[in-house]
């Protein structure tokens, strides 16, 4: 057990430390990935948890340590493979047809989660808590749908419904972009739909994003594979593309170590 805590901890500094020589300010900022040492036992899940990603593309491999991040939680995660729409964009606006068909066939709470993400720990016991249509994260007024729950009722069937039809009309238009346009318009109604409520930072926390005041209990990391997708037509260093790689040779190396062992 002892090598294996060096070890995880040696991976851990090697990451704080590339932090540190690209901007000083990330060295604490950063969070660290749980080890096996260090998280909580499995508890009941409480819920379904799905992600979709597209075919032949960089998002299967992030499917693939989504999965494996989520099993050493004893959870599991449904990923369903979709055809490409033909750019990053319209894929994204798959995201409410995929989720408006997941909320038909499931019974009982919904967590999506983008597939370029990491669970550090068991999100349910926090989200049975949240007694609303849905539940998101918003940052500074903006809506991100990394992370999204979206309960049992007729309203969030019907929100779904409203959403893949707007996304459908307009799939060049970001889909939490659409989303937005949807619950801010529902809000200013005397008498709104639908019961939002808001998911704090730790549910869909990117991982070097400054703005977000440091907190060691994170639920669900995002590692932002847009930078990768949109990185490669940039000329020159790009130093985010840089600590997302850092960061996830970092997560991958303590998943590795622990399935191996």
């Amino acid at each position: 057990m002892k090598w294996q805590i060096s070890i995880e901890m040696n991976l851990l500094y090697k990451c704080i430390d590339f932090f540190s020589a690209s901007k000083s300010k990330y060295r604490n900022h950063l969070v660290p990935f749980p080890t096996q040492t260090d998280r909580a036992l499995p508890q009941a899940v409480s819920g379904t948890i799905v992600a979709f990603y597209t075919k032949n593309s960089l998002y299967e491999f992030e499917a693939r340590r989504m999965v494996a991040s989520a099993r050493r939680l004893g959870l599991s995660v449904e990923t369903t493979a979709v055809d490409s729409a033909g750019s990053w964009v319209r894929n994204a606006s798959l995201k409410a047809a995929f989720l408006l068909e997941a909320r038909r066939q499931h019974r009982g709470p919904l967590l999506y989660v983008d597939v370029d993400a990491v669970f550090h720990r068991n999100p349910w016991p926090q989200l049975s808590r949240y007694d609303c249509d849905i539940a998101l994260y918003r940052e500074n007024g903006r809506l991100l749908s990394g992370t999204i729950l979206l309960n049992d009722t007729p309203q969030t069937l019907h929100l779904l419904e409203e959403w893949k039809k707007r996304s459908d009309t307009n799939p060049e238009i970001w889909d939490q972009v659409v989303l937005q346009e949807i619950l801010d318009q529902d809000r200013a109604l005397e008498t709104g739909v639908y019961s939002v409520e808001g998911l704090p930072a730790t549910f869909c926390w990117i991982f070097d994003r400054l703005s977000n005041v440091r907190d060691d209990h994170v639920y669900i990391e995002h590692l932002q594979a847009s930078r990768q997708a949109k990185g490669a037509k940039k000329r020159g260093r790009n130093k985010s593309l840089e600590r997302r790689a850092a960061r996830i040779e970092t997560i991958e190396k303590i998943l590795a170590v622990e399935e191996a062992g």
